[in-house]
């Protein structure tokens, strides 16, 4: 019997497609129920305008949050969970920057620097990405990003615009 200790894990999740509120209230529920992750806090939705490399605003405006879980699951094993969540809401991966159902991110685990050909902990460009920062700002002002330093900070430096979804 393996005697798993929890971690906290920091997620960013967004949506631009369909109702994009409610996918991620669907995706947040269905975290909550796997074995091995408990959602302790999520944030209001924010709103941010799609990118592509071609242009900024191409897609419909996208719909985020973030959520921190405690989970026992391993790295490889929560980004497992978090796509089958994904697949189930109708994610499609057709195009890299294309518009989607549900896009679900792992942006840290606790203190935990990882780089493997699955999964690279914390995420590469959340410390640039204002829809990342800010909603997880609200949660914890005084967090920090292993190897970039303070949320708070890196907010301030960060491009792209955001605001409080009404």
């Amino acid at each position: 019997m393996r005697l798993a200790l929890e971690r906290r894990a920091v997620l960013s999740l967004g949506a631009n497609l369909g109702d994009r509120v409610a996918t991620i209230d669907r995706a947040v529920r269905a975290l909550d129920v796997i074995d091995g992750i408990r959602v302790l806090e999520r944030s209001r939705a924010w709103e941010s305008p799609s990118w592509h490399p071609d242009g900024e605003g191409l897609s419909p405006d996208y719909a985020n949050i973030v959520a921190i879980v405690g989970t026992t699951l391993e790295p490889l094993e929560l980004l497992d969970a978090i796509h089958a969540i994904e697949d189930a809401l109708g994610r499609v991966r057709e195009e890299r920057y294309g518009s989607r159902t549900i896009d679900i991110d792992i942006v840290a685990i606790g203190q935990l620097e990882l780089d493997s050909e699955e999964l690279t902990v914390p995420h590469p460009r959340a410390h640039e990405r204002q829809f990342v920062l800010q909603p997880w700002l609200e949660l914890e002002p005084r967090a920090t990003l292993p190897g970039h330093g303070s949320v708070a900070e890196l907010a301030e430096y960060a491009d792209g615009d955001v605001w409080p979804l009404a």
